[in-house]
């Protein structure tokens, strides 16, 4: 089972180009997914905003959630930050190719759940539709939501020359990665993920050549 491309994430300049997706809870089975190229953002791109709506400097990364199981609802959704990337192995010989990625420095900067008051009021599945949210600005909470890291105000704005990977978890224990790279430019560009053992992830599909090359990367001994 091949997964769909990834819908463009805005950017608030004209020359930021990204293809964002989730992947839907069905193509976790398999890790086949066309090339994550960069794509022209929309000219109507506004800056990323916060639960108390100031602006975010920095892109707008808008995060398009789906599911494939009746009744299903976001649990949670995190962001973790790296600061450097090493391709580890490259699958050039099969179609759609996939590298093995080891990101280095990893922090989680942004992590929201479900607002309850007690575990128990967490809704079964079949019964949480005001948590299926299907779209999500970072660093803006979404109704019923509450940030845990941080714990109080909106997270920084992405970086350039820096690695994301968005983890998105449903109630029927489903999770999706995205691995995103900022590039010096503010373009971004993101692709697919499977996590492998520690910071390592298999990013499909056809990973960019200069995806691990970064000024942060050129610096390092």
């Amino acid at each position: 089972m091949s997964c769909h491309r990834k819908k463009v994430i805005n950017s608030q300049y004209g020359s930021y180009r990204f293809r964002f997706c989730l992947i839907i809870a069905a193509c976790l089975l398999a890790w086949g997914c066309a090339s994550g190229k960069r794509t022209p953002a929309s000219t109507a791109a506004r800056a990323a905003q916060s639960s108390d709506n100031t602006p975010l400097p920095g892109p707008e990364a808008k995060i398009n959630i789906s599911y494939s199981r009746p009744g299903d609802f976001l649990t949670s959704l995190s962001v973790t930050e790296y600061n450097a990337a090493v391709t580890l192995l490259s699958e050039p010989g099969k179609s759609p190719s996939a590298s093995i990625i080891r990101f280095d420095g990893g922090l989680v900067i942004w992590q929201i759940g479900i607002r309850q008051k007690l575990l128990s009021d967490l809704p079964g599945l079949g019964h949480g539709q005001s948590y299926a949210v299907k779209e999500i600005v970072y660093g803006r909470l979404p109704a019923n939501f509450v940030s845990t890291i941080p714990d109080s105000g909106p997270p920084q704005p992405l970086q350039p020359d820096h690695y994301y990977v968005f983890a998105v978890t449903r109630a029927s224990g489903t999770t999706s990665y995205e691995a995103v790279k900022v590039n010096g430019d503010g373009s971004l560009e993101a692709y697919a993920a499977e996590p492998r053992a520690g910071d390592s992830f298999r990013v499909c599909c056809d990973v960019a050549a200069d995806f691990v090359v970064n000024a942060n990367a050129m610096t390092m001994p």
